[in-house]
């Protein structure tokens, strides 16, 4: 079998299938947000600046806009954009975008220089990357910037300029990017990207790059691309090569790590892999979703051309999660240098206790318990659909909406207890209080007791029924809800909410904020059935909501697409597809800050490398979905005459 690799001009992928056999002895809002808001801690400048250095972005913006409520002038203006800087990075460009707006008037030119470079970020998050470039060029003119805000002008011009095509002009703005960074972690992943951006050109390129280029260091790094091109990976002959270009580049500065991972002693950088396997069930009981991942990937893997394409291999780890250790290692004997998978919590949780990580791996699932990474070692990247991130998102849009008193309704079952307790933690996180919470039996043709539980509807009733016993009297009374309930967030699927919703309504609680998460929305229009979801609002990834721009192209071109859409594995087809996006863009959103706009949502890569999807919010009503962040770029894919969102 000739494992040679194809050019993507020729829009083909070579697909190796590994399967199970038998001579194998294996088992089968605004400003206004934060006032008059309980604090968590105290505000002050050093607790934000740790919420925020610790992953707590929303907790430390909060503390900002506290503190900026409490200054004038310049100081305020400062802590303004910081606040908006923490917000940008939690994903709430909305709110981000509302207060860089408040942050008006005559600035000192490196506030100025800031808010032009928060203006970049929020551009680049939308999918803009030429006008985050232009921002990033006014902020550029003015003198004397601070090394810090230059270093992060650098990385959005050399992310723009790779979102636009142009890889060289995004390794010239890495290589002067390089002089402003002093952490070791910041530097190697500076250095793992400029690689990525020299590895996406052709050798005629890279030759016409090193004749032509004034730069040292540039053409040092080009130099040394052209050595990696030339030799194979972890060869003696590689070894050699890259030793005499150290002797003759003594003056650059190439991390230590950098160069061992080039080497081999830990593993090659991502760059742009010529090999690479992916690992999912297809022969078990989860074959549908598997498939559905496997097609995913490869539509997106032809839909993209580039330099080169990879070959790609496809280990079926079948039905015993604890074989897939041993299918991962053996995609690593094979030459594969980089893993996608295995597909599932049990196999991912196998392949972290059992297979040593070699190569750059994406993993199709969260670990238990994290991994700790270090730098200088394999990367391995989390990537999932949990459903418990959208339950935390759905706290920080409740929280950011102004909202601070929560009420939970969750099903009886675990997937239910985790739901409740992935909100509560970051609710109670946020500074809100979860005044009351109650489950429900799924799958119930009622469900009257659990709501009035929950709005404290029956003990109403019940002080009703005790005034009539002391006056003997018959009362006519209309029991009342709880009034100390500010929003519900409800743990539902579409044919339970549909119940759930109308019982609220029915018993006074129709004007009370209701959040949810994906599992309301079935995926496809029914706005008969679906009209008693009306006020609910959820999150969900794009390909589910959006039908303009890119989903739109996509769902037109994607050969897999159509058969997929509108069905209950519609979300794994886009996992697939966005974990082939994310192979060649993983150095880049390693760097901090960026993202790139999947079909799952816009994902970026958190200080835990776990992938983090940032979804968009919709709401129901008269039975269809409705984007309700008008400021984001999309239109409505149930409801287009809505306009522009």
């Amino acid at each position: 079998m000739n494992h040679s690799l194809l050019p993507r001009t020729t829009r083909t992928l070579r697909i190796i299938l590994f399967t199970t056999v038998a001579s194998l002895s294996l088992g089968g809002c605004a400003s206004s947000l934060y006032q008059n808001r309980p604090l968590p801690e105290a505000a002050s400048a050093r607790s934000a600046a740790k919420a925020v250095k610790h992953g707590h972005y929303i907790v430390g913006s909060q503390a900002y806009q506290h503190l900026a409520h409490q200054s004038t002038g310049t100081t305020k203006a400062a802590y303004t954009l910081k606040a908006v800087e923490a917000l940008i990075r939690a994903g709430a460009l909305k709110t981000a975008h509302q207060e860089l707006m408040q942050v008006k008037g005559p600035l000192p030119a490196s506030l100025r220089a800031y808010k032009d470079v928060l203006q970049a970020e929020i551009a680049a998050a939308l999918g803009a990357p030429d006008k985050a470039y232009q921002e990033t060029r006014a902020a550029e003119r003015i003198p004397a910037l601070r090394p810090g805000l230059l270093a992060e002008i650098k990385r959005i011009q050399a992310q723009a300029h790779m979102s636009l095509g142009h890889p060289y002009a995004a390794a010239q703005d890495l290589v002067a990017r390089e002089n402003l960074l002093v952490s070791p972690r910041q530097l190697y992943n500076n250095e793992t990207a400029l690689w990525h951006a020299l590895t996406a050109l052709p050798r005629a390129r890279l030759r016409e790059i090193s004749q032509k280029t004034n730069t040292d260091t540039l053409k040092a790094w080009v130099e040394l691309a052209l050595i990696a091109k030339r030799y194979p990976p972890h060869s003696q002959r590689l070894q050699a090569a890259v030793q005499q270009w150290q002797q003759q580049h003594t003056k650059e500065s190439v991390t230590p790590d950098f160069i061992s991972s080039l080497l081999g002693a830990q593993s090659q950088p991502v760059g742009a892999p010529r090999k690479i396997a992916l690992l999912l069930p297809l022969s078990s009981p989860f074959a549908q979703a598997a498939k559905a991942v496997k097609r995913g990937f490869v539509d997106m893997a032809r839909a993209h051309p580039a330099a080169d394409n990879p070959t790609l291999y496809i280990y079926d780890i079948g039905a015993d999660p604890t074989q897939a250790s041993h299918y991962y290692k053996e995609a690593v004997a094979q030459g594969a240098q980089f893993i996608i998978g295995p597909l599932g919590a049990k196999a991912v949780r196998n392949v972290v206790r059992h297979a040593d990580f070699t190569v750059p791996t994406l993993l199709l699932g969260l670990a238990p318990g994290g991994l700790a990474r270090d730098p200088a070692k394999t990367p391995v990247y989390q990537f999932s659909l949990a459903r418990t991130s959208e339950a935390r998102q759905a706290a920080d849009r409740a929280y950011l909406d102004g909202h601070t008193r929560a009420a939970i309704l969750y099903p009886d079952s675990a997937f239910g207890a985790r739901m409740r307790q992935a909100f509560a933690r970051r609710w109670r996180h946020l500074g809100g209080l979860v005044v009351a919470d109650g489950s429900y039996t799924p799958g119930a043709n009622e469900f009257v007791q659990p709501v009035e539980k929950l709005l404290d509807i029956t003990e109403s009733r019940a002080r009703t029924a005790r005034l009539q016993k002391i006056l003997h009297i018959p009362l006519t009374v209309t029991a009342r809800r709880r009034q100390d309930i500010g929003c519900i967030f409800l743990v539902a699927d579409a044919p339970d909410a549909r119940l759930l919703k109308p019982q609220l309504n029915y018993d006074h609680a129709d004007t009370l904020p209701v959040y949810s998460i994906s599992s309301v929305f079935t995926g496809r229009s029914d706005p008969v059935y679906d009209r008693d979801l009306d006020g609910i609002t959820f999150g969900d990834m794009p390909w589910m909501l959006v039908g303009n721009g890119r989903m739109k192209r996509l769902r037109a071109t994607l050969p897999h697409a159509q058969r997929y859409d509108f069905t209950p594995l519609a979300r794994l087809y886009a996992f697939g597809a966005d974990a082939d996006g994310l192979v060649d863009r993983l150095d880049r959103l390693s760097l901090g800050g960026g993202r790139y706009n999947g079909l799952t949502g816009a994902l970026s890569v958190k200080r835990d490398d776990v992938i983090r999807r940032h979804l968009v919010w919709a709401q129901f009503t008269k039975g269809l979905p409705v984007l309700i962040d008008r400021f984001l770029p999309y239109r409505s894919l149930f409801a287009p005459k809505t306009g522009h969102h």
